[in-house]
Formats: C-alpha cells, sequence, structure tokens
C-alpha cells in the first residue's frame, strides 16, 4: 500500500509541475520603454543620424551659387603705363543650381530611408532576441523541472530496491534517466548563456534580467493594415530612382556653357579706360555625351531594382501573413485542446498508479513524452511571436506597435 500511495503520488506531481506554465509579463522595465532606450542608444543609430545631418549639410551646400566671382589687375608699363581692374562673374543660366538642389533632395530621402530602414532592422532583431531568450529560459526551466523528478524519482525507486519490491533493472534505468537529465540541464543553460549574446551584443551591457515578450494573442491584427509603400526598403529603392534622374539632369547641365561677364576699369598713359567683356566656352572636344548616357543607363537599371523591391516585399507579405494565420492556429489548438488533454493523461496516470499497473520504465516513457509536448509548446510560442514580428515589419506596422507598448 505504501508503495502504491508513494508511486501515485509522484505521479501526480510530475505531472502538475510539467504542465504548460509559460507567463507572458512585464520585466521590472516594461518592454515598450527597454526598445525605446536601446535604439536611441545603439551607435549604429547615432551614426545613421549623423549620415542624415551629412545630407542635409550638402543640401546646404547645394543651394549656394555655383560660380564665385574673380577679379583681375594688370600692369603695363612701355610707352605709356597701363593700369587694369576688373571684375568678372560667370552666369547660371541653366538653372545648375536647382538641379543640385533636387539631387541633393534626393539624397536625404535616401539617407532618411536608410536610418528608417537601420532603426527597424534593430527593432526586429532586439524583439526577435528577447523571443528567443524567453524560449531558451522556459527551455532551461523545464530541463531543471525534469532534474528535480528524476532525483525524486531515482530516490523512490532507491526505497522499493531496499524493500525488496523492484528489481535492480528498475534502479539502474532511473540512474540512467537522471544522468541524462542533468546533462540536459547543462546543454539548457548553455543554450541561455548563448541567446543571451545577441540581447547583449545590442543592449552593450549584461543584465540580470531582460524584458518579457508580451501575449500577442491579445493584439488584433486588424489595426495594422499593411503598407508597403511605407516600408524602408522601398521607400530607399524609390529615393535612390530618383536621386539617379537627379543624376541625368545634373549632368547635362553640368556640360552646358556658362557665360562670363566681366567689367575692368583702368588707366592707359592720361586716358582712362573703361571696358566689358563676355566669353562662352565652346562644347566642340567634349560635350559631357558620356556622362548624360551613363547617367540615363543608371537610372534605367535603378528601375528595374525598384520592380524588384515591390516583388519581393510583396511576397515577404504575403508569406508573412500567411505564417502567422499557421501560427495563430497552432497556438488556439495547443492551448484549447492540446494542455486539456494533458490533464486527462494526468488522470489516466493517476489511475494505472493506484492499480500498480504502471512500472519505472513506463513512467520514465510518459515523463519524457510529458516532457516533449510542453517543449513543443514552448516552441510554438515561440514561433507565434516571431511571426508576429514578421507580419508587422513586412506590413510596416512593427515601429507602430513597439509605439503602442510604452
Amino acid at each position: 500500500m505504501d508503495r502504491r500511495i508513494l508511486l501515485s503520488g509522484l505521479i501526480a506531481f510530475a505531472i502538475s509541475a510539467l504542465l504548460p506554465s509559460l507567463v507572458y509579463a512585464q520585466d521590472s522595465q516594461p518592454l515598450g520603454k527597454f526598445l525605446e532606450q536601446t535604439l536611441a542608444l545603439h551607435p549604429a543609430i547615432k551614426a545613421a543620424e549623423k549620415n542624415l545631418a551629412k545630407a542635409n549639410a550638402s543640401k546646404i551646400v547645394a543651394r549656394q551659387y555655383p560660380h564665385n566671382p574673380e577679379i583681375e589687375a594688370g600692369f603695363e608699363d612701355a610707352v605709356e603705363q597701363t593700369k587694369e581692374f576688373g571684375v568678372s562673374q560667370t552666369i547660371d543660366v541653366w538653372g545648375r543650381e536647382k538641379s543640385r538642389v533636387n539631387a541633393a533632395t534626393a539624397e536625404i530621402e535616401i539617407a532618411r530611408a536608410e536610418y528608417d530602414l537601420i532603426k527597424i532592422e534593430l527593432l526586429e532583431r532586439l524583439l526577435f532576441a528577447l523571443g528567443d531568450n524567453q524560449k531558451q529560459l522556459e527551455l532551461q526551466r523545464l530541463a531543471q523541472k525534469r532534474l528535480v523528478l528524476s532525483d525524486r524519482f531515482l530516490t523512490l525507486i532507491q526505497k522499493f530496491k531496499q524493500a525488496g519490491d523492484i528489481g535492480k533493472a528498475d534502479v539502474l534505468t532511473a540512474e540512467v534517466n537522471q544522468s541524462n537529465a542533468e546533462l540536459q540541464v547543462a546543454a539548457a543553460e548553455a543554450e541561455v548563456a548563448f541567446a543571451q549574446r545577441e540581447l547583449v551584443a545590442l543592449v552593450g551591457e549584461r543584465r540580470n534580467s531582460w524584458p518579457l515578450p508580451v501575449d500577442v494573442m491579445q493584439n488584433s491584427l486588424g489595426q495594422f493594415k499593411p503598407g508597403l509603400d511605407k516600408t524602408p526598403e522601398l521607400r530607399l529603392a524609390r529615393a535612390i530612382l530618383t536621386a539617379s534622374k537627379a543624376g541625368i539632369d545634373l549632368a547635362d547641365k553640368n556640360w552646358r556653357p556658362d557665360p562670363t561677364l566681366g567689367v575692368r576699369v583702368g588707366e592707359e598713359g592720361e586716358t582712362n579706360i573703361v571696358g566689358l567683356s563676355l566669353s562662352i566656352p565652346l562644347p566642340i572636344w567634349n560635350r559631357g555625351n558620356g556622362e548624360k548616357l551613363a547617367a540615363s543607363a543608371d537610372a534605367a537599371g535603378k528601375e528595374f531594382l525598384v520592380v524588384d523591391a515591390e516583388r519581393r516585399l510583396h511576397a515577404r507579405l504575403t508569406t508573412a501573413e500567411q505564417s502567422l494565420e499557421s501560427a495563430l492556429s497552432a497556438i488556439k489548438r495547443w492551448r484549447n485542446h492540446t494542455v486539456p488533454t494533458m490533464k486527462n493523461q494526468e488522470e489516466l496516470l493517476n489511475r494505472l498508479a493506484e492499480t500498480r499497473e504502471i512500472g519505472a520504465l513506463e513512467y520514465l516513457q510518459q515523463l519524457n513524452q510529458l516532457i516533449e509536448t510542453e517543449a513543443l509548446g514552448i516552441d510554438l510560442e515561440q514561433a507565434l511571436w516571431s511571426a508576429w514580428i514578421t507580419r508587422l515589419r513586412a506590413g510596416a506596422n512593427l515601429y507602430a506597435w513597439a509605439e503602442e507598448l510604452k
């Protein structure tokens, strides 16, 4: 009777301990605040900000008049002394300044899209890293529970052996299982350290605890309508195309001759001299045709790259929506059907224990099955988190969702 009570109690404890216990909560530092601070302090963001500031400064340069005035002074000592002083100015008659401003504006859009792309990629990496860290922590917890249960079961088996109720084979089976559980704990700890390496690299410091992912099942995807035109990848491709087209106009204007007007005054002996001059370069040997053809070909190539980007982003959004739908369906089955089934399994094993129809080997098999089932549930929760992040990223909604977490 004592054996039946002890075995029944152990199995009941094992099943209840192994039931899924994924908890989604907020760390001492809220997830939204953690994301905001990490992005604000990340060196890649700082570098992108400086690159954007450089592009803005380039536009200031582009607004400056393209030609500076020139001054001339001359002296000739012949029969009569001649002294001259003149000022000349090249006139931008073809609108070169406007073309330069248009090109600089396009470069600003490129820098802004690159900044947004770096920011959203860092945000995505942070969220993925937090999800992977949580997954490995849950698997570590599961491995530690398995070790505790294996230790207790080995102690119980040894007591049964001393009482002569079981043979040496059952003890050896329990000992092997306990050794395996110890190895799995060590492996789980290594996986946690590996998962946190990405977080440390992104944040720049090691922490005792990290913010936990939120339960995305509580979110509604309906409020996050996808907008491919808002994705930084497509904005960047289009900005590069715009800059390339601006380069065509700039290449054309750069090789058009601008006239130079000059005024000079002076003295030739006792006579005052006043003169006007006009000079126009003749584009005979070099008309800039090669530069214009190169710029046109570059722009044509960039148009194809925009089409390619649109196709890739559309495919990414489509597959992300399908993946999220599959992940949601799997999680619903897990939470609504698998978890209750595991509870029924608990009742069944209790009845088998009470009737002494289960031995050490079968108990360990059932224990491993329950552990594997819960591990699968942990994987499914992580898959849902990743699918949610991927869908928001593909639809240009990730940053808006992160803002709501503040």
